[in-house]
């Protein structure tokens, strides 16, 4: 079986868009220079300070999201090193037909469900969650919503989401929240 160059292209650009990805979820957007420049060159404006009372630190605040970048951050990586360990299968010219037909279907599999654990993330945001984690295992999905506390009411409705989206009994689903 041989591969064909536009799948490997495909692969190719999809490793290289996750891992651009995460890059960006790392480092954020930055302000062109220009604009920068721009900002600078306003007159001062006459400013009254007021003292306010402190909250919770702003590294604190963003602890609470690290859980949720990290792990995005990790999985996107794993999947990264687990494609490029297929597509070196697939562009080896010593590679059986069994072997190219196998790192194919891993990487479908791949792409497949990380297309799905993201549709359903961003489903989960639009139902008003600040952050959701999904973790698909085969036959078990785990999901990890932010927020302070979970009602059984929201949970039987991810429950719902999460069976629906995957097909997956709900005695295999687990939600979970983190504040």
């Amino acid at each position: 079986m041989t591969v064909n160059k536009q799948t490997v292209w495909l692969v190719s650009m999809l490793t290289l868009m996750v891992a651009l990805s995460a890059y960006y979820i790392v480092t954020g957007p930055s302000q062109p220079v220009q604009q920068a420049n721009q900002m600078m060159q306003k007159p001062k404006l006459d400013l009254q300070m007021k003292e306010v009372e402190q909250g919770k630190p702003v590294s604190k605040q963003m602890g609470k999201h690290d859980y949720f970048v990290n792990y995005h951050l990790q999985r996107d990586t794993l999947r990264s090193k687990l494609t490029e360990e297929y597509m070196r299968t697939l562009s080896n010219p010593r590679a059986s037909e069994k072997e190219l037909k196998v790192a194919e279907q891993k990487v479908n599999q791949l792409m497949k469900v990380d297309q799905q654990e993201s549709s359903l993330e961003e489903a989960i945001r639009k139902e008003g969650y600040r952050d959701v984690v999904v973790m698909n295992h085969q036959n078990k999905v785990d999901v990890i919503v932010q927020g302070e506390r979970l009602t059984s009411t929201e949970a039987v409705h991810l429950i719902s989401m999460v069976g629906q989206h995957f097909r997956v009994d709900p005695t295999m689903i687990s939600i979970g929240y983190r504040s």
